[in-house]
């Protein structure tokens, strides 16, 4: 014990919390990215970013001053407002945004989130962490399932659009599996509500910046439908989302929120077949049943460590 009142009951704690956000974040997700695709196809997609993330900045920063837990970030947590703001929202939503112009949500959100295939050789050379024969086998699993959602054959390979988008997606989970690696390694004085206005912050203006460089000549139309995919998909979607986010990633191993993260995928599928008809064929049924059996399994494995 290293004499810390609290200590050893907040290390109890921390999994069963870590997993309630993740629980959290696979469900918000399930929303959020299949109206982001119809949002980046009504708007410019990083205009679209720019108000998303300040937005739901400036919804957190006034929740936190009516409950008295506004806190600027101290010295310690600079590194973190900049390097999560930038890359987890900043370069992750643009490059997500862009994407889903030419990629369906369902496959965007396989090439999103494929950060096991990155963290977990990461994590186990230079984390330290341990990867047991049943969270092995839940990573197997888990891929495997995400393989058969991505149904290789079924891509159009001579489209040069959807090429790209894909190639800008994957570059979207190598950032994502950059900031899960750096969550593991940093010490933290402020909380993850506490610092999510900042990162939103500082990922809203990196966003500017690509807007006003790549999408200067663009707008976005402020009709009423676009006003309320906007208040739908910022405030209430990014604003929750990204505190699940930071606080599954602070307090899961990088191999169990990676892995737990392919859960997104499967909840993005099956809201865009409920809410906007996408098709959901036997593949995609195989798929997610294959993926949720590997979360299960991971999930049993941390609960046994």
């Amino acid at each position: 014990m290293n004499g810390r009142p609290g200590t050893t009951a907040l290390a109890d704690v921390k999994p069963a919390i870590g997993f309630a956000a993740l629980a959290l974040t696979i469900c918000t997700h399930g929303l959020l990215w299949p109206l982001a695709r119809v949002g980046v196809h009504a708007m410019p997609p990083l205009w679209l970013g720019f108000v998303r993330m300040l937005s739901a900045s400036v919804f957190l920063f006034v929740v936190l001053a009516l409950v008295r837990q506004l806190r600027m970030p101290s010295r310690q947590d600079i590194p973190n407002v900049i390097a999560l703001g930038v890359f987890m929202m900043g370069i992750f939503i643009s490059l997500s945004h862009v994407g889903m112009v030419t990629v369906g949500s369902g496959r965007a959100a396989l090439l999103g989130y494929s950060t096991p295939l990155w963290v977990t050789p990461i994590a186990i050379l230079f984390l330290g962490e341990r990867l047991g024969a049943l969270k092995g086998m839940g990573l197997a699993i888990g891929l495997t399932g995400l393989v058969i959602l991505f149904n290789p054959s079924d891509f159009n390979w001579s489209n040069n659009d959807v090429v790209i988008g894909n190639a800008v997606l994957l570059g979207a989970a190598l950032t994502w599996s950059g900031c899960i690696l750096y969550m593991r390694t940093r010490t933290y004085n402020l909380n993850t509500l506490q610092l999510a206005p900042w990162q939103l912050l500082a990922g809203s203006a990196f966003v500017l910046i690509a807007a006003l460089v790549l999408e200067a000549d663009r707008s976005i139309d402020w009709t009423e439908d676009n006003i309320l995919l906007i208040v739908l998909i910022g405030p209430l979607g990014t604003s929750v989302t990204f505190w699940a986010l930071t606080t599954t990633m602070r307090y899961l191993p990088a191999i169990t929120s990676s892995i737990g993260f392919l859960g997104v995928p499967v909840s993005i599928t099956i809201s865009a077949t409920i809410l906007f008809g996408e098709a959901l064929t036997l593949i995609h049924i195989v798929g997610l049943a294959v993926i949720t059996i590997g979360i299960a399994l991971v999930t049993i494995a941390e609960s046994r460590e």
